[in-house]
């Protein structure tokens, strides 16, 4: 068997090279391309673009979405292109429902990662992006302890973040306060 270019083929191949599958991600490491099973990502720019519709049998122009790695910005080598399910995602999540890729939100991170399907193998797909929790229950334990009565501890309460809030440790320290100060 000859391969005339001398370049690896994987051998489940992406329809249309020139966008990114979920096979490109998933085997993204072996192939040396810059790509993960799983990144968090940034619009960068949009465009018309031909790739072939396999129901269609022939080419049709679709939206090429181009990415860039969150947070270092360097873009994806290749874009990837605009389905119904991934449009639908970012219609909701970066566009604020607003159906024009101009209007989406090009600084929101999201993540693409490669989907286990049964007909392709793996797709490429987007996902919400939950940063890392950076928030300390340290200050609000402080703010917290130093209250005297329960209008204190309200008004401390309200100075928390909404992350804070949601600290394990600093919902319990508020439930013990509150008893304790009846």
């Amino acid at each position: 068997m000859s391969n005339e270019t001398n370049e690896k083929v994987p051998w489940r191949k992406n329809l249309d090279k020139r966008y990114i599958s979920g096979e490109d991600l998933k085997n993204g490491i072996e192939l040396g391309k810059g790509l993960k099973p799983e990144m968090v990502v940034t619009l960068s720019k949009f465009n018309d673009a031909p790739t072939f519709d396999q129901k269609l049998q022939q080419e049709v122009s679709k939206t090429a979405i181009w990415l860039s790695e969150y947070p270092s910005g360097k873009q994806l080598y290749k874009p990837v292109i605009l389905n119904v399910s991934n449009g639908e995602f970012l219609e909701k999540e970066i566009g604020g429902g607003s159906i024009f890729i101009s209007d989406f939100d090009t600084t929101k991170p999201f993540i693409i990662y490669a989907k286990p399907d049964r007909r392709h193998g793996f797709v490429a797909r987007f996902k919400k992006y939950y940063p890392k929790n950076v928030a300390s229950d340290v200050e609000a334990l402080a703010k917290l302890k130093i209250c005297k009565s329960l209008e204190e501890l309200t008004s401390a309460w309200l100075s928390l973040s909404t992350v804070e809030k949601n600290l394990p440790k600093v919902l319990a320290e508020k439930e013990l306060l509150k008893t304790k100060l009846k």
